[in-house]
């Protein structure tokens, strides 16, 4: 399984520097996601949080509830709420 990022390019810039290699430096993140999901090897795909609060709200839901490739809505700024997410997604209980 690998990891990709999509975002825009001071957001990724960090995780190329990381040696991530699945990178999609883009405005628009709806193609880019539509082109993750149909990669196979991809398991976890981080996404720019502006990008992410960009899409309509049926897009969210669909990334949301991915459970294959598992998305990732990563901020520079940590709110507790996402922080909440995060967590529930991916233990499945709320603390």
């Amino acid at each position: 399984m690998e990891i990709a990022v999509i975002g825009k390019e001071d957001f990724c810039l960090g995780f190329r520097l990381a040696g991530i290699k699945k990178i999609t430096e883009t405005t628009d993140a709806a193609q880019a996601i539509s082109e993750m999901k149909a990669d196979e090897s991809i398991g976890i795909v981080i996404l720019d949080e502006n990008l992410y609060q960009e899409l309509d709200a049926d897009s969210r839901a669909a990334i949301e509830d991915s459970i294959k490739p598992i998305f990732i809505a990563l901020s520079q700024k940590a709110t507790e709420d996402s922080l909440k997410k995060m967590i529930r997604k991916s233990i499945g209980v709320e603390l």
